[in-house]
This record gives structure tokens, C-alpha cells and sequence, in this order.
């Protein structure tokens, strides 16, 4: 159950439909330090057997690598592989100047890869040198980290589409004592920032599944990287970035269909 120093005393009506909603959570903690090709990282040199093709855009050019998880770091959780990598890649630029939302399930302006029986480091390619004139200063993350993972639990967050089933009454027009609506305490609480795979997701305007019904089936929140100056990550002003999967796709270890989404302000 939601202990009472976790949930506000105004929110206690709806302990139960609060706490119906908790699921397995990573939270990601970044520490600056240099990584092998094998390591969970935001972004330096990924994990490429000699055999693959480096990934590229729509135009032919090559990505970066955003993220890497290495599942044999990982704490056990039910949803996710015990073992592989996994790899999410962007365009070394973005269109934040342009666009305050961006929305991709097609793999042209990301690419996510798996590779569930790493391969010995002599059957890799470690020499990226070849991209170095690539990188610049208005990619997301500038500087690379290894990640440490921590297992908990979390409610659904104030703006996931599914937020609406813990109330027959919309929390804004519920309020406190004070005149406060209860959305607003909810959202101070419960709002789903910060880095993680699993759990809920956290937007700057809304859940892209709310406008589009079609994108329901992406109903597992696979990573979400949020903006952390101390961290060194930034997407664009201020803003989030999130990839999501079907469950059964998860289960199944298929990562060929995802939901990229970024939002700023």
C-alpha cells in the first residue's frame, strides 16, 4: 500500500485507485566516467559487431548514440530481457528551433537495436574516429555516463492518458481545504520526471496517446531521458524525450516497432 508520508493527506480519498495503478520502475542515475562498448552510457562508443551496419537517418547519414542498456547490469525486472543490449540512436541535430513536439514510429529520424548475445570485443568495431567531425553542441547530451539503475514503484503520473481512471470526478475540479485543485497536488507530487524505463511518463504538453488513440498499443514506457543540467542533458528548452513499446512486443524481445517522442517549451 501507498504509505501516508508518500501520498498527501488530501489525496487519501483515492488511495486504491492510486495505488491499483503503481508498476515496476527503473529510475537511471547518470555518473560522468569513460565506458567500455559493453556499458549502460548515455551516449560514447556503442556496441557494434564488425558484421552490422552503422545506423543512419532518412538522408543516409549516420546517428549518434543517445543510450545504451547492457540488461546484464540491470536489476531484475519482469518486463525487460535478462540479457543483451539494447541501443537507441538519433540525428547528431534536432529540429527543437523548429518544432516544440516530435512524433516517429517509423525509424527514420531514430533507430532502437538489439543484440541479444553480445559477441566477444574481438568481432567489434572500436574505432569510431570516422564520426569525431559530427558532434556538436546542440545534441541532447554532451557529456557521457554510466548508468546505475534503481528498482522501485511509481503511480500513474499526472499526464499519462490513463490518469483520468483514478477519479470518476476530474481531479481540477476537486479541491482542498485551501481552494487548491486536487490535479495540482497530484502533479506536484506524482509527475513523472527524471530519467527510467518502466513506469509512467512525463510530457512539457500532453501524451501524444491522449490526441491519437492508434497509439495506445505503445503502452510500456521503455525509456525516457529527461533535461538535467547537472547531468549535462538538454533537449532543446527544457524539454523530454520518451520511447515506448508494446508490452507483448517486450515480452517477445521485438524491438522493431516504437514510439519516439521529444517535447520542449
Amino acid at each position: 500500500m501507498i504509505r501516508g508520508n508518500e501520498l498527501p493527506k488530501d489525496l487519501y480519498a483515492f488511495q486504491d485507485s492510486i495505488q491499483a495503478t503503481r508498476v515496476p520502475t527503473l529510475h537511471i542515475s547518470p555518473s560522468f566516467q569513460s565506458t567500455d562498448v559493453y556499458c549502460s552510457k548515455f551516449i560514447g562508443k556503442p556496441y557494434l559487431p564488425k558484421s552490422s551496419h552503422y545506423p543512419t537517418d532518412k538522408n543516409g547519414e549516420p546517428m549518434k548514440l543517445l543510450a545504451q542498456i547492457n540488461f546484464s547490469e540491470v536489476p531484475n525486472f519482469s518486463l525487460f530481457p535478462s540479457q543483451g543490449i539494447l541501443q537507441f540512436f538519433v540525428p547528431y541535430t534536432n529540429p527543437f528551433t523548429f518544432f516544440n513536439t516530435f512524433e516517429d514510429i517509423w525509424q527514420r529520424d531514430f533507430k532502437v537495436r538489439f543484440f541479444k548475445n553480445p559477441l566477444p570485443i574481438e568481432e567489434l568495431v572500436t574505432d569510431f574516429s570516422q564520426f569525431e567531425h559530427l558532434e556538436n553542441n546542440s545534441f541532447p547530451i554532451q557529456k557521457e555516463s554510466r548508468l546505475l539503475f534503481t528498482p522501485t514503484t511509481e503511480p500513474v503520473s499526472a499526464l499519462d492518458y490513463r490518469f483520468s481512471n483514478i477519479s470518476k470526478t476530474p481531479l481540477n475540479l476537486l479541491f482542498n481545504d485551501e481552494g487548491q485543485p486536487l490535479y495540482d497536488i497530484y502533479m506536484e507530487h506524482f509527475l513523472g520526471s527524471g530519467h527510467k524505463m518502466g513506469g509512467y511518463p512525463y510530457f512539457i504538453t500532453q501524451d501524444p496517446r491522449h490526441e491519437y488513440p492508434f497509439l495506445k498499443k505503445y503502452d510500456v514506457l521503455l525509456l525516457q531521458i529527461d533535461s538535467d543540467e547537472e547531468n549535462g542533458i538538454m533537449w532543446g528548452n527544457c524539454g523530454v524525450a520518451n520511447f515506448f513499446i508494446n508490452r507483448d512486443d517486450l515480452l517477445r524481445g521485438d524491438f522493431s516497432d516504437i514510439l519516439y517522442h521529444w517535447d520542449h517549451y
